[in-house]
């Protein structure tokens, strides 16, 4: 059944303004000083559209306190040593599912990054003015992200704003079932992104291969099926030369060079640029991201509770 009250033209319409209510709405100051306290190493989990906030949490982390913050998946937490990690952040937008559960079971410092608070955890809370009613999550991402944005830029809304005035449109779109994705740890939270969208909105299906790492037989893949390829492209030599080939390797090739010097802005930029990659992506296929009908399977598992 359809349970999302948005359509994906609404919901791209208000993006912009939901995100900046965000930030008026938002007590900057105390989110700022309870990110700024997060010292040691430090885990952020997240799954779905908050897996990619998580993983951007991780880089504003690591790059304004200058600790070792790293992206995990909650369930990592529940089978992998934890006895290196000092916190764990949890974004998550309601603060009440299976994965915050997965992430807060340990005897980890408890931060949760979200718009609600949860007992034993310090709170890094943001508020929403007007809730978003869609399946795949447009704003529910970018508001956090946003927000995490504006702490390590020293509070630039000018900036944010310059990105989230910037609308995109596409020459050439991705249109094979099997969609690849090439980058490397500079575009991780982009490719995360692509990802997570291309899955939940049954766009393609997406392969992820790191830079270097294609080198070593990933070709194989679309010599065989004849997919499409997303590229992040490097100013190398090695790129220089993916440059020459693959274009005429592959049908379709949708290049992204970055749009700013510094990492961590450039990843927010990107990410709101492949919003609107998957959303035209979308419309050439007639789907609408924002009222996607679930199949039963996916309600059942979204909604488990998990007993052990």
């Amino acid at each position: 059944m359809d349970i999302w009250g948005e359509t994906m033209e609404y919901c791209f319409s208000r993006l912009k303004d939901r995100v900046l209510e965000a930030v008026e709405d938002t007590d900057l100051n105390s989110l700022f000083t309870g990110l700024l306290s997060i010292r040691g190493n430090t885990l952020v989990t997240g799954v779905g559209g908050s897996s990619v906030v998580s993983c951007y949490v991780a880089k504003v982390l690591s790059a304004k306190n200058h600790i070792l913050a790293e992206h995990r998946y909650p369930r990592d937490l529940l089978y992998g040593s934890l006895s290196y990690w000092q916190n764990v952040v949890s974004c998550s937008y309601s603060g009440a599912n299976a994965g915050v559960d997965a992430a807060f079971h340990n005897g980890l410092q408890k931060y949760l990054f979200s718009a609600n608070t949860r007992e034993g955890a310090r709170p890094l809370q943001y508020k929403v003015r007007d809730e978003e009613l869609s399946f795949v999550s447009f704003a529910g991402t970018l508001i956090p992200m946003a927000l995490a944005f504006l702490y390590y830029t020293a509070n630039d809304q000018k900036l944010l704003k310059e990105i989230l005035d910037t609308e995109y449109t596409f020459p050439v779109l991705p249109q094979t079932n099997v969609v690849e994705v090439l980058g490397g740890t500079e575009n991780s939270v982009a490719m995360r992104f692509l990802d997570s969208t291309l899955c939940e909105g049954a766009l393609a299906a997406p392969v992820l291969h790191e830079t270097y790492n294609y080198a070593h037989g990933c070709c194989q893949l679309n010599d065989r099926f004849h997919n499409d390829l997303i590229w992040f492209p490097a100013d190398s030599s090695y790129d220089r030369l993916l440059q020459s080939e693959l274009p005429g390797f592959y049908e379709h090739v949708t290049q992204f060079s970055p749009l700013y010097d510094d990492e961590v802005i450039n990843e927010f930029a990107s990410v709101h640029r492949m919003m609107y990659l998957c959303k035209a992506m979308a419309e050439a296929q007639g789907r609408d991201l924002s009222k996607k009908v679930v199949p039963e399977i996916s309600e059942k598992l979204y909604t488990y509770q998990w007993e052990d």
